[in-house]
């Protein structure tokens, strides 16, 4: 009888494991070389309680809808984006039928989806009190997760709050997080994504890095910018990796995972798009990767001096931070893993995004104020980050930086040309007075008036009756919001593009009224009446108008149909006049 072996012992892969962060702040020397792994040759982070990040978040929610309910409610100082994408979210919950669709294929998903939890509720939507409430709640939670970096890269109680207080009162992140506009909800992917990679950095945890790569994702799907920042965030965690030492398998495995979700997202948004709206590749086609141009339908023809003076503008009046990547770059022998050189290939590379899209397009205004909102956010995580590396002198520079970026930021908000109503925005802040009527920088008028006046008109006039009105949501969706009845209006929502513009085609006994809107290029009712507004068309009279939105009364049958019965009874009349003339004269003949 055979007495039983005993099974082979199986080679076990070899690979260091980082023992737990020491208790003080001091950072140790490191060597990529050695056999140690991270995260030993950094300080431990500084402990928070849950609760502290989440007073952060309600307080800064709570200050940021307020001075939004002001500055959008009292002020009416309303930016056209947020408005067309609260109008948007309102189509989903509450359009006739309601229509997830109402999100849209042409622009990116997430900035609605973003705000369909505010728009549930219809007189807070309807009275737009939901938009500051909305953006209030993306930039309280961007600060929130900015305050937990901050605490993760060793930044004291006293200082990360401070650093906090300064960023909340920068004109620009207070402008962006009280106006309902939708570049909020990137910042704070964004946020997120900055989160998780310092963590990745301090612990040495590749399930951080799967956090890295799904808020890219989110960012992508938030901004179709964002795309083009996979490759400069490949290219930092290659440096990175290399730098640790790391090993092959490891970098391959840790870029797969960075990179796999941004690439899910596409496919599955191309899918989308092919399936619902029959056309997979419409987005691309998107000339705004950071956000609009000015109101000015003129192009600003680009040169190397000008896009070099504006970049500088922006450089400095939004994303004056960003400039303490040098610091950072140049305080490497502190930073062995090159964390500060790769987010200065970040924020070069973000502002080449920028930048080459308005060179391809030709047009200057492409350089907006907003476009730049990303450096800003990276510029910040420069400052926390120098001040793990650089310690209290870091911390220090990085606090002076905060405070020297808010007035450049007004100086921006008040001179930059291409903007979005921050001129506005600062000078309701100042005097306090209403914006209603007053000029902004970029081709801007200030106010929601013409909107108003047209949804009260609307609701008088169409009452409760359904499919009484054909409006195009891409250029009326303030009016339709304001009146709170989107089942009075036909447009592109209810049965899609092709509906829409069939009964646009041939309105005759089928919509009573068309919403119009002067200059502007919504490729439907302009294109196909482009003399209706000023009421040189057949079968369309001018009813009411209210600044550039302009009511028209449709005939009930088609002119040419009507013309051609008025000839063919004004015929049968002479016929029968003639019928009656030759029976007269015969009877009147002896």
């Amino acid at each position: 009888m055979s007495t039983p072996t005993a099974p082979p012992e199986l080679p076990v892969p070899s690979r260091p494991v980082a023992r737990l962060l020491p208790a003080g702040n001091e950072i140790a020397e490191a060597n990529p070389k050695d056999d140690k792994r991270r995260p030993d040759d950094l300080a431990a982070p500084v402990r928070t309680k849950r609760f502290e990040t989440l007073i952060v978040f309600f307080v800064a929610w709570l200050v940021f809808s307020l001075i939004g309910y002001r500055v959008v409610v009292g002020q009416h100082i309303v930016p056209a984006d947020a408005l067309n994408l609260m109008s948007r979210a309102f189509y989903v919950w509450h359009n006739d039928p309601a229509k997830l669709a109402a999100v849209g294929f042409t622009s990116p998903p997430l900035q609605t989806v973003g705000l369909l939890p505010f728009a549930i509720i219809k007189p807070l939507a309807t009275g737009l009190v939901a938009l500051p409430i909305a953006s209030g709640f993306w930039g309280a939670l961007a600060l929130s997760l900015l305050h937990r970096t901050m605490a993760r890269c060793g930044i004291s109680f006293g200082m990360r709050l401070g650093m906090v207080v300064l960023i909340a009162l920068n004109p620009m992140w207070l402008f962006y997080s009280t106006t309902g506009m939708p570049d909020m909800i990137y910042v704070a992917c964004l946020a997120a994504m900055v989160y998780f990679a310092f963590t990745w950095a301090v612990e040495d945890q590749p399930r951080f890095v799967a956090g890295v790569g799904l808020t890219l994702a989110l960012m992508a799907m938030s901004r179709f910018g964002f795309i083009w920042w996979a490759i400069s965030l490949a290219v930092v965690f290659t440096i990175i990796l290399a730098a640790r030492d790391a090993h092959e398998d490891e970098r391959e495995g840790l870029l797969i995972t960075l990179l796999a979700p941004i690439a899910a997202a596409i496919v599955i948004w191309i899918l989308a798009c092919l399936l619902i709206a029959s056309d997979p590749f419409g987005w691309v086609l998107d000339a705004q990767p950071f956000g609009g141009v000015s109101t000015d339908d003129r192009t600003q023809p680009v040169s190397f001096l000008k896009i070099l003076g504006h970049t500088g503008a922006l450089t400095l009046g939004v994303a004056p931070l960003s400039l303490l990547a040098i610091v950072a770059f140049l305080g490497r022998d502190k930073d062995p893993y090159r964390i500060g050189l790769g987010q200065l290939i970040l924020i070069i590379g973000g502002l080449v995004v920028i930048v080459v899209n308005a060179v391809i397009h030709n047009d200057l205004s492409l350089l907006t104020l907003r476009s730049a909102l990303p450096i800003m956010l990276l510029g910040i995580a420069t400052a926390i980050w120098i001040g793990r590396t650089l310690g209290g002198f870091g911390q220090f520079i990085g606090l002076v930086a905060m405070v020297v970026a808010i007035p450049l930021a007004a100086i921006a908000m008040d001179r930059y040309p291409y903007q979005n109503l921050e001129q506005a925005f600062m000078r309701g802040i100042l005097n306090q007075r209403d914006q209603e009527g007053t000029a902004s920088r970029g081709g801007y008028d200030v106010g929601i008036r013409p909107e108003q006046r047209m949804a009260a008109f609307i609701k008088a006039l169409a009452g409760e009756r359904k499919d009484t009105v054909l409006a195009d949501n891409s250029t009326s969706g303030g009016v339709i919001l304001l009146t709170g009845r989107p089942q009075v209006f036909v447009d592109r929502v209810d049965r899609g593009d092709e509906s829409f513009l069939n009964i646009l085609e041939n309105p005759w006994g089928k919509v009573r009224y068309i919403l119009a809107v002067r200059g502007a290029n919504d490729g439907s009712i302009n294109s196909r009446y482009p003399n209706a507004t000023s009421g040189r068309t057949a079968g369309m009279t001018v009813v009411y108008t209210s600044g550039r939105y302009v009511l028209l009364s449709v005939a009930t049958l088609n002119p040419r149909e009507s013309a051609r019965r008025a000839q063919e009874t004004a015929r049968a009349r002479s016929i029968q006049q003639a019928r009656r003339a030759t029976t007269t004269t015969t009877t009147t003949t002896p």
